[in-house]
């Protein structure tokens, strides 16, 4: 038979050792290596077809990512970028691919790199599934939240 004491000293030992595999998970304090945060757009007004989008892209890898194309299902999405030419006229410019640096982080907003949406006109869904691909083939999947201008 074993001796109370003895079994005592094995049920604290136990409990430190639970005690230190939960505080061990709970000091996790990586983050995900590729964050999308505020991605939204508002449908066009009627008899329209067109919009943008925008969010807000972190990369929390050591290594940079290049951005080659963006798939949406039911409409037809492709990158754009507002630029203000040599003779001071304001263009939108198809984007073939970015790169977001390692570490860092890109915002697509009014006036700078965003999202054009076509196909929108009898779209009616609050959300709009989409993925960016990368030139290594890696999708990187995220929703539009999709507003009304109402």
């Amino acid at each position: 038979m074993v001796r109370p004491i003895i079994k005592d000293k094995f049920f604290i030992i136990f409990c430190i050792f639970i005690y230190c595999l939960v505080i061990a998970g709970c000091n996790d304090n990586s983050k995900p290596s590729i964050i999308i945060k505020d991605a939204h757009l508002y449908l066009p007004l009627k008899g329209n077809d067109m919009s943008a989008g925008y969010l807000r892209l972190e990369n929390n890898q050591p290594k940079k990512i290049v951005i080659n194309s963006i798939e949406c299902e039911k409409v037809n999405a492709s990158i754009h970028e507002t630029i203000l030419n040599s003779e001071g006229v304001v263009k939108m410019n198809k984007l073939e691919m970015f790169i977001i640096d390692a570490e860092s982080h890109l915002n697509f907003l009014p006036g700078g790199k965003h999202i054009m949406f076509s196909g929108l006109k009898e779209f009616k869904q609050s959300i709009l599934a989409c993925a960016f691909l990368s030139n290594t083939g890696v999708e990187i999947p995220f929703s539009f939240e999709v507003l009304t201008n109402e």
